[in-house]
């Protein structure tokens, strides 16, 4: 997090040295600008404490609408643009829907809709929320909550304290917290199939709860060192357990295996996913939806 808040500040400064050379800053009320963008373009956007909103559209321009007090500099091409906000206003940024879209903030929130290609979102203590089928999400923050709501291909996030919440489904999703709460609802659509293909979930001090279809063949991982993981999975779930906790205890309500010295291995069936669950002093429990 220090090499992105610092990175941060580079381009904050960098921006305001070289503003000359790049469209005139404008002093932000209400302002709006529009420019023919590529469908698979990039878009870099900074803003240290206003809220972001991104959204993805079926038009090959973006466009940006920055409301309240600061500055907004706006540099670049039809397929790599840059904006970058000085101050406390707010961005609505339009994009196409295949964008590969990266954001900036220390303090400021951020939300993406309807964007199907790449993003990389960074806040410091704000809040990130995605809604959609993005092809690759990178969502990192220190005491922000993060949610994903929809189905990815691949997803990573990152928290300090913040929460995680993963709605939906994904081939390829990873979640990891210091002491931050992991919730994951996999259900419903996604690219390739339902569930989650392959997990990876792990909190140091917080809980990790799984809620939802594994996907067939899938091999899904849960880690805590202090927190109990919960797992609820359909009755008729086809799967491999390897559930095991040092310090605690494991409970298990799907199935009539019992845990002996804290550890339980069991099948519901061959050729279905593999779940593991470890846990160094956390409880562990696995149940029926």
């Amino acid at each position: 997090m220090t090499r992105h808040s610092s990175w941060l500040v580079l381009v904050l400064a960098l921006g305001a040295r070289s503003g000359t050379a790049q469209a005139p800053p404008s002093r932000v009320n209400t302002i709006g600008e529009r420019w023919p963008f590529a469908p698979d373009g990039s878009v870099r956007i900074v803003n240290p404490s206003g809220r972001i909103r991104v959204i993805g559209w079926d038009v090959d321009s973006l466009a940006v609408r920055a409301r309240g007090p600061g500055r907004l500099a706006a540099a670049g091409t039809a397929s790599v643009r840059t904006l970058v906000v000085t101050g406390r206003a707010g961005l609505e940024v339009r994009v196409p829907r295949g964008a590969r879209v990266w954001v900036k903030s220390v303090s400021g929130d951020i939300d993406v809709v309807g964007v199907d290609g790449t993003l990389d979102l960074n806040s410091v203590v704000g809040a990130i929320h995605v809604v959609g089928t993005p092809a690759d999400v990178t969502a990192e923050t220190m005491g922000g909550p993060v949610e994903l709501a929809g189905g990815t291909g691949r997803a990573r996030v990152k928290t300090v304290s913040g929460g995680i919440l993963l709605r939906g489904a994904s081939v390829d999703l990873g979640a990891s917290t210091l002491s931050g709460t992991i919730v994951v609802r996999a259900a419903g659509w996604q690219r390739g199939g339902a569930g989650v293909q392959r997990g990876h979930f792990e909190s140091v001090t917080g809980d990790v709860r799984f809620d939802g279809e594994l996907g067939r063949g899938g091999i899904v991982e849960l880690e805590s060192q202090s927190g109990a993981i919960a797992l609820r999975v359909p009755g008729t779930t086809v799967a491999d357990f390897d559930l095991l906790t040092i310090g605690g205890s494991v409970t298990n309500r799907l199935t009539a295996d019992v845990a002996q010295r804290g550890a339980l291995r069991f099948s519901t069936g061959a050729g279905g996913a593999q779940v593991t669950a470890r846990s160094f002093k956390g409880s562990i429990s696995i149940e029926a939806k």
